[in-house]
């Protein structure tokens, strides 16, 4: 049976070793044989009970980590011990980490455990953003946090909103509760598949229980069916971008992508046109790739003209919409070219005036963290397309569950607005003008959250109560921005940005298709 591998990690001098003493000699611990591996020489002296300590230095690691891995796994060999405890170095990357767990010498031999992150509160705050992208990937990783140094649970407060920047939920702990650091310690931590399932199991309850009661006042089925019907049509594209967003992240160098993508935004939106047209996805997969191209180094104008026009340029969502309108080619022209030049707007404000504060919502250190899985800091260094394809899938899954979640808040509030709330916008624009029925179509298009491969088929069912210019506004602006991607981009992104993104895309899709109408238009 593989021996359990768990990894103490942490700032230089955060006191992991001074954390390890004290744990290590709980009366629930004591009785266990342990192997601890140092590599991190701090102020503090080790002294675990039934511990066989064996320090390696770090300079050691970087130069020859494959006699590293070996000599670990003589030492595993040599000794019956219950559980291997490794005291990992603050400056190096988690990867290494898990690449030497995955070495030849060690396959088998051990499984990686509880990954407890260790933070002193005194130092913590004045060193985010100064230290590189190692340590937040590190956060990233844990499985819970101890910060040393803090005694009220009021004070830990403040910490716990860092940490959580980089480790969404993360249960973050006082290193002088003992108790309840021994409970996450000895609780099994579900796999995402899990924890993303075991929330539909009460809800399926509870729609079996209640729809017999709640029908016809609550349209509990409809609402189901809407769910699902569009459910079922988002996650084949959001697993495509996911997937690409994936290859984006290992296969291409972040070097590669800032030298071939132009620096100036009047080359880069040109590329990032064509690339939105090459790549037949829509706005549900779209994001996940602008989150990996933004952190690869692209522009941001760039990364927001692609994000903005590939769910109404790529050829899916034009020929939904040709064949939708009755193969209406004037229209679905005006679409894809409304849409492009919108883009291409929204992109150029944000080069004009560039946000002044981090747009990722950890701030400054949240700038430099990889990845939300942690597992890609030493993506480029992991050679052979089964290491490469290992970190793909590990990759995919973790952003699936990350943006997936927010995908389901957002389809579950457009099911119930379309179950409740269609008819009333519907009678709302009755004898407006032009701009009163863009505002609402365009609103509509924002909480129904369609997936632009078949939303043209329901702007077709309101062609009968609005303008062409109003259903222009719903196929341009709805895709861009609608809740289900504001949800998805706050699962990474500030609030300060994603608002400002959604106000400007609103503006400027209502200017232009606005403009476009008022001086002719298209007729259907």
């Amino acid at each position: 049976m593989p021996i359990p591998v768990h990894v103490v990690t942490g700032f230089l001098d955060a006191g992991k070793t001074t954390f390890l003493n004290e744990f290590l000699q709980c009366p629930e611990l004591r009785d266990a044989e342990r192997a601890v591996f140092r590599f991190e020489s701090g102020e503090a002296t080790f002294s675990g009970a039934r511990c066989a300590d064996f320090p390696i230095p770090k300079r050691e690691l970087d130069a020859q980590p494959d006699g590293v891995a070996e000599r670990m796994g003589a030492i595993l060999r040599e000794r019956a011990v219950d559980e291997i405890w490794i005291e990992w170095n603050g400056m190096t990357p988690f990867a290494a980490l898990q690449s030497l767990l995955a070495h030849p010498a060690l396959r088998g031999l051990c499984k990686l455990g509880k990954v407890i992150y260790v933070a002193d509160a005194a130092k913590l705050e004045a060193l985010a953003g100064r230290t590189g992208s190692a340590p937040a990937e590190q956060m990233a990783s844990c499985d819970f946090a101890v910060v040393r140094g803090v005694y009220t649970a009021r004070g830990l407060k403040k910490f716990q909103r860092l940490l959580r920047a980089f480790n969404p939920g993360l249960r973050v702990h006082r290193a002088i509760c003992q108790d309840d650091i021994l409970k996450e310690f000895s609780g099994k931590k579900l796999s995402p598949w899990l924890r993303f399932l075991i929330p539909i199991v009460p809800a399926v309850a509870l729609y079996l229980l209640a729809a017999p009661l709640l029908e016809p006042p609550v349209p509990l089925n409809k609402i189901v069916n809407i769910f699902l019907g569009i459910i079922l049509q988002a996650i084949p594209f959001l697993i495509i971008g996911v997937l690409l967003s994936s290859v984006i992240r290992i296969f291409v160098s972040g070097a590669f992508i800032e030298n071939r993508f132009p620096r100036h935004p009047a080359l880069g939106m040109p590329a990032a046109i064509l690339a939105g047209f090459c790549l037949p996805v829509c706005d549900c997969a779209s994001i996940p790739i602008f989150r990996s191209l933004v952190e690869k180094g692209v522009p941001l104008p760039t990364a927001i003209t692609f994000m903005t026009v590939t769910p109404v340029i790529n050829p899916v969502v034009m020929l939904s919409t040709y064949y939708a309108f009755g193969g209406n080619m004037r229209f679905m022209l005006a679409r894809v070219l409304l849409g492009v030049a919108s883009a291409v707007l929204i992109g150029f404000t944000f080069a004009l005036r560039p946000p002044k504060t981090p747009i990722t919502s950890g701030g400054a250190l949240a700038a430099t963290m990889p990845c939300d899985c942690g597992c890609l800091e030493d993506a480029e260094s992991v050679t052979g397309i089964g290491g490469k394809l290992g970190l793909l899938l590990r990759h995919a899954q973790a952003e699936f569950f990350d943006v997936g979640k927010y995908l389901v808040i957002g389809v579950f509030v457009s099911a119930v607005f379309q179950a409740f709330g269609a008819g009333a916008f519907a009678s709302a624009q009755s004898g407006a003008g032009l701009a009163a029925s863009m505002a609402v179509m365009m609103l509509m298009g924002f909480v129904l959250s369609l997936c632009s491969s078949s939303d043209a088929v329901v702007a077709r069912s309101f062609a009968s109560g609005f303008p062409p210019g109003a259903l222009l506004g719903f196929l341009v602006f709805g895709p861009m921005m609608d809740i289900k991607n504001v949800l998805m981009l706050s699962s990474r992104f500030s609030k300060r940005f994603v608002a400002r993104l959604t106000v400007c895309a609103f503006a400027i899709c209502f200017a232009t298709v606005f403009l476009f109408s008022f001086f002719g238009g298209v007729s259907l």
